[in-house]
């Protein structure tokens, strides 16, 4: 058996995702590496910034050994580590990317360097387009993160889904992000502040948590239409510095229905305005079926049969009979993992052996053209969108076309104090 190291280049190392990159990789690493045919391939992560001292700062408290400020330096000691195989791994801020990507691009050699980003894979339809553009131009092997139906609940879920035949779904996911000026400490900075403000995020959280899309996708088939009311709850919060205070003028909360084509229709709701009270945590997805229920989470799932719960009579509840609901629930085993690491792992597998990644930044650029529908449904206060007006790759956007991101609802974009 042969063992070689494969560099892997963390661009953002130093913020919330490329640090959740890192520990992927030193999961992976942890655990021996990557198998594939028989060799090894231990990856070398190689971290990338803007800020030397932060990267020190970073390097010295979770382990990475090499790290720079110029993504030039990082290619070229990623060749010397493997001259063969590079994965440059893309965790700036959605804001940043198409500008960081294009000026990067020239730099890599499609024929040793594959391309794995963040989510979503730009800040409006446009811009991801033109980065798929590059990327199909000039034949890189690239992916996106879809993290989430790599989880240990998702991923029982998506086994069970067809077996109690679904009708409907409810989606709830956010915990509460605070203010900042309240006199909890936990509750100050805890997101970033461009996550508040369109022309450093592009978009609140409709945008970015567009998991929502792939999800509902993996669970239920394609969407048939789709409708969504959004609002600011919160129009101002304190910087995560504690020295001043953000005009927010993006949304923190989205109601979405999604109608798929299969029948299911999924109810969903994502708010950074909620106090969790669910066993799974943040995320909680309950699809009732003709022959069962399914709740579930990131990393646990509970079921019940069709018939198996006690038959309730209208008499009972009046008279306020109770009764112990979550004791005929089952537990499902699920199987523990990093979803992290298991994307990463088989993007790396795809590069050595020169196979497809199934989530490529392609996939990822049709859930943004359902994003973009959702936007245009919440500006018409909920009007329906249907799938012939989502925007899909290769679709272009018409000349002078402005993504709809709420913005006259909120305030000046951009506006902060």
């Amino acid at each position: 058996m042969a063992s070689q190291q494969i560099p892997v280049i963390l661009h953002g190392v130093t913020g919330r995702m490329g640090d959740v990159a890192h520990r992927a990789l030193r999961h992976i690493i942890d655990s021996g590496g990557v198998r594939i045919r028989g060799d090894t391939f231990m990856p070398v992560p190689i971290g990338v910034g803007r800020s030397h001292d932060k990267l020190a700062g970073y390097a010295l408290e979770n382990n990475l050994e090499l790290f720079v400020t110029d993504v030039r330096q990082a290619l070229e000691t990623a060749s010397k580590i493997n001259p063969a195989f590079t994965v440059y791994h893309n965790a700036v801020a959605t804001g940043a990317r198409l500008r960081m990507v294009e000026d990067i691009l020239p730099l890599l050699d499609p024929a040793t360097t594959a391309i794995f980003c963040e989510k979503p894979v730009a800040a409006n339809y446009a811009e991801g387009r033109t980065i798929v553009e590059a990327l199909e131009r000039g034949r890189f092997l690239h992916g996106v993160v879809h993290d989430m139906i790599e989880t240990p609940g998702i991923r029982k879920a998506l086994e069970l889904v067809p077996r109690i035949r679904p009708i409907h779904c409810n989606m709830v996911f956010g915990y509460e992000v605070g203010s900042g000026f309240g006199d909890n400490t936990d509750f100050h900075g805890q997101r970033p502040d461009f996550n508040w403000v369109f022309r450093d995020a592009g978009g609140g959280v409709i945008l970015d948590m567009c998991h929502e899309a792939y999800v509902s996708h993996a669970l239920f088939g394609a969407t048939d239409r789709v409708s969504a009311v959004a609002r600011l709850l919160i129009p101002r919060r304190r910087t995560s510095a504690g020295d001043g205070a953000i005009a927010c003028d993006v949304e923190d909360y989205v109601s979405i229905r999604r109608e798929h084509a299969s029948g299911v229709v999924n109810n969903s709701v994502w708010t950074w305005m909620r106090r969790v009270n669910s066993e799974f945590g943040p995320l909680e997805i309950t699809v009732e079926g003709t022959e069962g229920t399914l709740v579930f989470g990131l990393h646990g799932l509970k079921l019940q049969w069709k018939e198996s719960a006690p038959a309730v009579r209208w008499k009972d509840s009046l008279a306020g009979k109770k009764i112990s609901w979550r004791e005929y629930w089952e537990y499902a085993d699920v199987e523990k993992r990093n979803p992290f690491a298991v994307e990463l792992e088989r993007f790396i597998r795809c590069l050595v052996l020169r196979e497809p990644y199934p989530y490529t930044a392609t996939v990822a650029l049709d859930w943004l053209g359902e994003v973009e529908a959702i936007y245009e449904s919440a500006a018409m206060d909920g009007m329906p969108c249907s799938h012939d007006h989502f925007l899909h790759y290769p679709d272009r956007v018409p000349d002078g076309w402005e993504p709809e991101r709420l913005q006259d609802r909120y305030g000046a974009v951009g506006e902060s104090d």
